[in-house]
């Protein structure tokens, strides 16, 4: 059935909303909340309403657009959060012995992050052995280039459920590790299938300090539910209504608890889009949205877009079929335009013909990202020198100052001094920290153009710590070679307030002006759209953001001129300019 995002639906009925981009999800989601707290008889003091996004900005949005007076009958969340508030902090005792957790050291969870100690201390576990050449115990132990593949493979593990077990597992393509001749080798499989059996060990090891990330909460709520399906009960005695947005980006597991608790008393209500599931990489399965039933009266489909010029909506109907979104804006913008040139200078020419407006450039990885908002071209990229950079300074101390100071300072030209601080606190003690991060950033147009030596130089004397100077070899060679901005490019900004992000932190926030830096996948999706490719559903994703322009860039190496042809008559939307 379709509706719009002001149509009000029954409050005592699980339902589905289907709806594309700009169509008003978080306006329909509000509305909803206010309809069940102004009129359902089964809300009290104690009994609320839990509504679950996906990011801590959508949370933010929604809880402001409640307002207080109704805000205060809701408990807005992202669902991490919603899990380990009401399963995992209270009833994690439960199962501390059998998991080694210390629950009283516990205090929220964070990103899941590997140190060479605790990995050191995983390989000294009698399991291994048995791990046969070259990948034995004292080979990645004491190979930098082996101990580093085993870092890049143990920082990849996710939480899994298959056939109703729940489980911790690496990308095996992670695997790989060059050597100093260059060879590409890979770890054996039966050693991987070993390291894969003993991974609970390795987690065990930050359980037993409280340290506990997203992954963890999965896991530990799937335990509990499963072991204690009291938990359930009371869930659902609290929240008689859970309503989750972006629900395209479930994971099996997130999916399992929520039908769990749709089987008796708490009405559950999803709204999501298959066209933008996005986060695969984090367990998300866009099929879940399909799976998750309600009676068919109480599907919904919201086809308005509210967000998007006419031409801008015009183009995006032709990349999809199941969804032909309505024209609700009634603005006659400017045809869809793409560059062909190095992505700098493309830029630069959007924001010539934006007449130098704002404009968001979105791109596909965090490296793009960051080179575009140092005005960096391609060339310029080096996107395996953290690894270089670790397997030529094997002076760790050094290293982890050099790195974490980069961090703070990248991370507070970006408006997060939150977590700036944090970085500085693992090198300063406390009360230094606000005074090394003044003292960075004052200085930082001093260093910031020079090489990696310059930078070094100029930042050891701020450590507590004696650091050993840089006087010959390769480690120097590899500082005077590289600069700060080769380093600081390949630095990851979690929480981006930047012109220039990467298509993923722009889910969910729409722009007047949308660059997006092409990929390989761009160009195919717009010879031969297909939303069954998750690097398609990213580029409509970043599409999708725009409200009154789009710009899409290709190098000129990227595309031929029967190609242009192709996209020309397929698309009378569009132009092609080239720079």
């Amino acid at each position: 059935m379709i509706i719009t995002s002001r149509d009000l639906i029954p409050i005592e009925e699980n339902f589905k909303v289907e709806a594309g981009p700009g169509a008003g999800k978080t306006d329909f989601v509000v509305n909803h909340i206010k309809n069940v707290v102004q009129n359902s008889t089964r809300l009290s003091a104690t009994r609320k309403v839990a509504c679950i996004t996906y990011t801590n900005t959508g949370v933010n949005t929604i809880l402001h657009r409640l307002g207080k007076s109704i805000s205060e009958r809701v408990e807005v969340s992202t669902i991490h959060s919603f899990l380990y508030k009401n399963i995992v902090k209270p009833y994690s005792s439960f199962i501390d012995k059998e998991y080694d957790v210390n629950c009283k050291l516990i205090a929220g969870h964070d990103d899941f992050t590997v140190n060479r100690k605790s990995l050191e201390e995983w390989l000294n576990n009698d399991h291994f052995e048995n791990l046969e050449s070259p990948n034995k115990k004292n080979q990645l132990l004491k190979w930098p280039e082996q101990f580093a593949a085993l870092k890049e493979w143990v920082t990849s593990m996710q939480c899994s459920l298959e056939r109703g077990n729940i489980f911790f597992k690496c990308d095996s393509s992670k695997s790989r590790y060059q050597t100093d001749s260059g060879n590409t080798v890979t770890f054996k499989k039966n050693n991987l299938s070993l390291l894969s059996e003993h991974l609970i060990d390795l987690k065990k090891i930050y359980w037993r300090k409280g340290k506990i990330d997203h992954n963890d909460v999965l896991f530990f709520s799937m335990i509990l539910i499963k072991k204690y399906p009291f938990i359930l009960e009371i869930i659902r005695a609290k929240f008689p209504y859970i309503f989750l947005d972006e629900y395209q980006d479930t994971s099996p597991i997130q999916a399992y608890i929520v039908n769990r608790i749709k089987e008796r008393e708490t009405v559950i209500g999803v709204i999501g889009d298959k066209a933008q599931s996005i986060y695969s990489f984090q367990g998300a399965n866009p099929s879940l949205f399909d799976e998750f039933k309600v009676n068919p009266n109480n599907e919904f489909s919201i086809v308005e877009n509210h967000r998007s010029s006419d031409e801008i909506v015009s183009f995006l109907n032709s990349l999809r079929s199941d969804i032909r979104q309505k024209m609700c804006v009634g603005k006659n913008g400017n045809k869809v335009c793409i560059i062909v040139g190095e992505r700098v200078s493309a830029y630069h020419k959007a924001c010539e013909l934006c007449e130098n407006e704002c404009i968001e450039s979105l791109s596909r990885d965090n490296l793009t990202s960051n080179a575009m908002k140092k005005n960096t071209g391609n060339t310029q990229i080096k996107r395996d020198i953290h690894k270089e950079y670790e397997k030529t300074d094997r002076n760790h101390s050094r290293r982890r100052y050099v790195m974490e100071i980069i961090q703070a300072t990248e991370l507070a030209i970006s408006g997060n001094f939150k977590e700036a601080i944090k970085h500085l606190e693992h090198i300063f003690p406390k009360q230094q920290t606000l005074k090394a991060l003044a003292i960075l950033l004052t200085q930082y147009s001093s260093y910031s153009d020079k090489t990696l030596l310059k930078f070094y130089e100029q930042v050891k004397p701020l450590s507590i710590d004696k650091l050993s100077d840089i006087t010959k070899g390769e480690v120097k060679k590899f500082y005077e070679q590289n600069t700060y901005q080769n380093i600081a490019i390949c630095t990851n900004i979690p929480e981006d307030t930047s012109e220039h992000i990467t298509i993923h932190k722009s889910k969910g926030n729409q722009f007047k002006n949308v660059f997006v830096v092409g990929y390989s996948d761009v160009k195919k999706f717009l010879l031969k759209p297909s939303l069954d490719n998750e690097n398609h559903r990213i580029a409509y994703v970043a599409f999708s953001r725009a409200k009154d322009r789009l710009f899409i860039q290709f190098e000129n190496t990227k595309i031929s001129a029967d190609e242009e042809k192709v996209l020309k008559s397929n698309f009378d939307m569009i132009q092609i300019i080239h720079v």
